[in-house]
């Protein structure tokens, strides 16, 4: 990465910026050192440009919030980026940057990457250690992973980045991945791959988005791939499992911090504050029993596949007003539509990537999401590279980009 310029989610430590994980109560006080994946970025000799803005605590798939100028969509200014990496995101699509850090706690890499038509991965719980995170402590749903306009650019922030580290103790079993080990898996091809389709989970989605997903696999399997037709036990549930999951680890995080600033944060972070203090200890453990039932469920079944193929979201970025942008809003529809189908891979900690495979309703970009094995990013992104090698995935340049040359 050597001269390489790359972007930071702003609730990933740089040394002499603040982490102010998108709040505006919170002291800008800058962070003493960089975190481990942003210390190995510079040492691959990447300029980090500086952090980039998301939504409030990460807890908006949707990419608003009142404490930031938020950007907009990259296609369309009247729609949102996505989030919670809204910003990363915005700034590879519009080329300020080739590759930006996200953090993916329920599709907050995978959401904006579609949205803005760029590829994005979610590497495997614990491959890039989140020491340095804001909000690392307790959370077991939250990924680091990049943002890229090539598959290559995914490829080497997953070879740099990875490894483990003592400040993360989940990074610490992780086997082995040989130096260079994924950017040589780029040209592996798809002959003989299994893909699972769970084809319940593809009706929940926009028809246009289905559409243009389900043309992707088709060309995939015209050059090899074995579309396998599989039913995931409890996929519908994996949402609202996530919601539960993440939210609860949030409010026993950040709880007594925020207390005393509840009217300074945005509307939609205090409904949910409110909302998850009426849960009980129990309630978690509940759902917990069920994120194991599933995540035994989706091993059993990549026994039998060798990845999962979903949508990234089940419709196209939605709308937003200048009057919403300033002033805060709640849909929880578009929320859901957004995060339908990425707790998926939350849940169960497996790799996931998203490429951008046409568009949807008016024109907007549509993601195709790739779900592997634990350890296996190297599978996720052979899909990827095959999709974009043979233009059937393609960083579509917007109107909003700029040439900083």
């Amino acid at each position: 990465l050597e001269g390489v310029p790359v972007a930071i989610k702003e609730e990933v430590c740089v040394e002499g910026l603040p982490a102010r994980v998108g709040t505006g109560w919170m002291a800008p006080t800058p962070s003493a050192a960089d975190a481990v994946a942003v210390a190995r970025l510079r040492a691959a000799g990447a300029i980090i440009l500086g952090t980039t803005p998301m939504t409030e605590y990460g807890m908006s798939p949707l990419g608003g919030n009142v404490h930031r100028t938020m950007p907009r969509n990259a296609h369309d200014p009247s729609r949102l980026p996505g989030g919670s990496s809204s910003g990363s995101a915005v700034a590879v699509a519009t080329g300020v940057c080739p590759v930006a850090l996200g953090a993916d706690g329920g599709g907050s890499i995978r959401i904006p990457a579609s949205l803005n038509g760029i590829f994005g991965l979610k590497l495997t719980f614990g491959r890039v250690p989140l020491s340095g995170h804001g909000l690392a402590g307790g959370s077991s749903v939250v990924h680091l992973g990049p943002l890229a306009t090539t598959v290559r650019d995914l490829a080497l922030f997953g070879d740099i980045a990875s490894g483990p580290d003592s400040g993360d103790a989940a990074s610490q079993g992780q086997p082995h991945l040989a130096p260079g080990a994924l950017v040589d898996a780029l040209g592996r091809g798809v002959r003989g791959l299994r893909i699972g389709i769970d084809e319940g989970e593809w009706q929940a989605a926009d028809t246009a988005v289905a559409e243009a997903g389900k043309r992707a696999l088709d060309a995939l399997a015209k050059d090899g791939a074995i579309l396998c037709p599989i039913t995931i036990p409890m996929a519908e549930l994996a949402a609202a499992i996530g919601y539960l999951t993440i939210g609860l680890e949030v409010f026993a995080t950040i709880g007594s911090d925020v207390a005393p600033h509840q009217s300074e944060l945005g509307l939609d972070l205090q409904l949910l504050l409110a909302v998850m203090a009426t849960f009980r200890p129990d309630d978690y453990i509940d759902a917990q029993r069920l994120r194991g039932r599933l995540r035994q469920a989706v091993a059993t079944l990549l026994g039998e596949v060798d990845v999962i193929a979903l949508p990234a979201t089940a419709r196209v970025a939605p709308p937003i007003t200048d009057a919403e942008a300033s002033g805060g809003f709640i849909d929880p529809p578009a929320l859901d539509a957004m995060c339908r189908f990425a707790f998926l891979g939350n849940l169960t900690g497996l790799p996931a990537g998203t490429a951008p495979v046409g568009t949807g309703e008016l024109g907007l970009p549509v993601g195709l999401q790739i779900l592997g094995d634990a350890w296996d990013e190297a599978c996720v992104l052979a899909v990827l590279a095959h999709l974009e090698r043979t233009g059937i995935a393609r960083v579509i340049r917007p109107p909003a980009a700029i040439d900083l040359l």
